[in-house]
C-alpha cells in the first residue's frame, strides 16, 4: 500500500490502534502499527510498537525489520544491523532486512558489504526498486558512476514516481560532468516531490558549476526553505548553507558567505568543507579590509629552535589548499626534493581533488610555516607534476612550486624532510604534522604509536587523534626522520591492530575525526616517487 498523504497515515495507525484494543496480543497489528508510526516520523512510538510485536511473536521476522529500519532513521546503526540480522536470520528468502542491512551498512562506510546485501536483495526480489537504488549510491561512493548509473536507471524503470532515484541519478552525471543532464534529472526528481530538498541543494551545485550563480542561490534557498532531511556526507541544510555560501563569496559577498558558512557549521560541526570555506572566506575579507605587501619575508617570524625544536620539520610540511566546486579542501603535505628555488611536495591525491568528481582541482595553493597570521602568511601557486590514478589504490600526488612574476621563490630555508625507510617496532613513538580542521591554528603536531606494522601491507594504523586536513601529512620518529605518510582516518575499533586482521579498505567512508588514522610506510612512498622519477 502507498500512502500519499498525511491522512492517510493517520488513517492507518487508527485502524491499527482498535484492531489492537480488541486484540492486545495481536503481534501483526502491532507491526502494522509501527510501520504507520514510522511513516509519520514518530520513530519512538514506531519502535515501542516493533517491540511489542516482537515481545508477542519472536520468531515473526517483518517486526525485526521494521525495527531495524527504525532504529537506521535514528542512526542507531549497530542496533539496526541486530535487526535486520535477526530477521534474516528468521526468513532469509524475504528481500526487505537486507536492503535494510544494506543501507545501514552504506551509513557505515562498509560499501564492499553494502553491496552484497543489495545484491542479495536484488537476487531474492528483482523487481524491487528500493535496492537498486542502494546499490547506486554505494558504487557511486566506489567510484564507480557509470555502474551506478545503471542502478539508477533499473530502480526508476521499475519506479518512475519515485524522486530520490532521480536525485542519485543526477549526482553520478553532476560527477561526471554532463551538467545539463544531471540538471534535467533533479528537475524530474523536484517534480515529483515538490518537497524534497536534496535535488534543490544538488541542482544548485549543478548550476554553480555551470557559472549561473543567481540561479543556484535560488535553488539554495528553496531547499532551505523546505525541511530538512539527512544525506551524503551531510544533511540537505547543511550543504545548501554551504554551497549558497560558496555563491555568494564568489560573487563577492563575503559577510554574506561566512554567515552561511557559520550556519552549515552550526548544523553539522564535522563538516569540514564548511569549516574550511569559512577559513577562507574569513581570510579573504581580512585582505579585503587590510590588504597586505606582496613578498613578505616570513623568515623573521619564525620561532627559534630552543622555543620550538619541531621547527624544521613544521617549515617543511605544507598546507595546500585547493578549489573545488564545493570550496576548498585543506590538507598537508611535505617537501622531498628541492633542486635550487624549484621546490616538490608530496601530498594524498584525495588532498587535491575535488570530493564529488574525483578530479584534480584547477587552483592550488601551497603555504608553508610561520607565525603569521593566516591573511599574511605568504602562498605559492602548485602545479600538479605527478597523480595515481583515482582507480589506484594508492592515494598520493606529487606538486611542483616554481619561482613567479610579482611572487617570491620559496625561502631556501625550506628543505625536503629526511626520511628512514625499514620496520617499525608496535608500539614506535610516532608524531603526526599536519593541519586538522577541528583546530583553529594550522600546524599541529599529534602524538602516537604505531598499532601495527607487516611488511606485507602498505598501510600502517596509527593510534593518535586525526581529522580532515591531516592527510598527506608525514609520521616522524624520535630522530625527526618521517617513517610514513597520513592518509586515512580511523576509530581504533575499525583498525587492524594485528597481522591477521584485514586493513579497511581506503575507499571506505571515514568519519571526519577520529582516534586513529592509517599512514602508508615511507617505503611505499618513496618507491612510487622512484617510479615517477622524482627521486633517483
Amino acid at each position: 500500500m502507498q500512502l500519499k498523504t498525511l491522512e492517510d497515515m493517520l488513517r492507518l495507525k487508527q485502524i491499527w490502534q482498535r484492531v489492537i484494543r480488541s486484540e492486545p496480543n495481536n503481534a501483526a497489528a502491532y507491526n502494522n502499527l509501527g510501520n504507520a508510526l514510522k511513516r509519520q516520523g514518530k520513530l519512538e512510538e514506531a519502535i515501542t510498537a516493533f517491540q511489542r510485536a516482537i515481545q508477542l511473536d519472536p520468531n515473526d521476522a517483518p517486526p525485526y525489520n521494521g525495527l531495524g529500519n527504525a532504529l537506521l532513521d535514528q542512526g542507531k546503526l549497530e542496533e539496526a544491523i541486530t535487526a535486520f540480522q535477526r530477521a534474516i536470520q528468521l526468513d532469509p528468502n524475504d528481500a526487505y532486512p537486507y536492503n535494510g542491512l544494506g543501507n545501514a551498512l552504506l551509513d557505515q562506510g562498509k560499501l564492499e558489504e553494502a553491496i552484497t546485501a543489495f545484491q542479495r536483495a536484488i537476487q531474492l526480489d528483482p523487481n524491487d526498486a528500493p535496492p537498486y537504488n542502494g546499490l547506486g549510491i554505494a558504487l557511486s561512493d566506489q567510484g564507480k558512476l557509470e555502474e551506478a548509473i545503471t542502478a539508477y536507471q533499473r530502480a526508476i524503470q521499475l519506479d518512475p514516481n519515485d524522486a530520490p532515484p532521480y536525485n542519485n541519478l543526477g549526482n553520478a552525471l553532476l560527477d561526471q560532468g554532463k551538467l545539463e543532464e544531471a540538471i534535467t534529472a533533479f528537475q524530474r526528481a523536484i517534480q515529483l516531490d515538490p518537497n524534497y530538498a536534496s535535488p534543490y541543494n544538488n541542482l544548485g551545485n549543478a548550476l554553480s558549476d555551470q557559472g549561473k550563480l543567481e540561479e543556484a542561490i535560488t535553488a539554495y534557498q528553496r531547499a532551505l526553505s523546505l525541511p530538512d532531511i539527512k544525506g551524503r556526507p551531510t544533511t540537505a541544510h547543511t550543504a545548501a548553507h554551504n554551497g549558497l555560501g560558496f555563491a555568494l563569496q564568489q560573487k563577492g559577498n563575503l559577510a554574506g558567505a561566512i554567515e552561511e558558512f557559520q550556519q552549515a557549521i552550526a548544523l553539522d560541526p564535522k563538516y569540514a568543507v564548511a569549516q574550511n570555506n569559512l577559513k577562507e572566506a574569513q581570510r579573504l575579507l581580512a585582505l579585503r579590509q587590510n590588504p597586505q605587501p606582496v613578498g613578505i619575508d616570513d623568515r623573521q617570524f619564525l620561532p627559534k629552535e630552543a622555543e620550538e625544536p619541531l621547527v624544521g620539520v613544521l617549515r617543511s610540511t605544507a598546507r595546500i589548499v585547493t578549489l573545488t566546486t564545493e570550496g576548498r579542501i585543506i590538507g598537508s603535505g611535505w617537501v622531498i626534493k628541492r633542486q635550487g628555488s624549484v621546490v616538490w611536495v608530496v601530498t594524498n591525491r584525495h588532498v587535491i581533488s575535488d570530493q564529488r568528481t574525483r578530479r584534480p582541482g584547477e587552483h592550488i595553493e601551497v603555504e608553508f610555516f610561520s607565525e603569521l597570521d593566516d591573511n599574511r602568511r605568504p602562498r605559492y601557486s602548485a602545479t600538479l607534476e605527478q597523480i595515481t590514478d583515482p582507480g589506484d589504490a594508492l592515494d598520493l600526488a606529487v606538486l611542483r612550486i616554481s619561482c613567479q612574476p610579482r611572487v617570491p621563490c620559496v625561502p631556501d630555508d625550506i628543505r625536503p624532510l629526511e626520511t628512514r625507510s625499514g620496520r617499525l617496532a608496535r608500539n614506535t613513538a610516532v608524531r603526526l604534522i599536519g593541519h586538522p580542521y577541528t583546530v583553529e591554528t594550522p600546524w599541529n603536531s599529534a602524538e602516537g604509536n604505531v598499532m601495527n606494522y607487516s611488511p606485507n601491507d602498505s598501510l600502517m594504523p596509527i593510534d593518535a587523534y586525526v581529522a580532515e586536513g591531516n592527510s598527506g601529512g608525514p609520521v616522524i620518529n624520535d630522530q625527526r626522520q618521517v617513517v610514513g605518510m597520513m592518509v586515512q582516518i580511523r576509530n581504533k575499533q575499525d583498525v587492524a591492530t594485528t597481522p591477521d586482521q584485514p586493513t579497511p579498505a581506503l575507499r571506505d567512508i571515514s568519519e571526519a575525526a577520529g582516534d586513529a588514522g592509517l599512514a602508508y610506510r615511507i617505503d611505499i612512498v618513496l618507491e612510487q616517487l622512484r617510479r615517477w622519477r622524482i627521486l633517483n
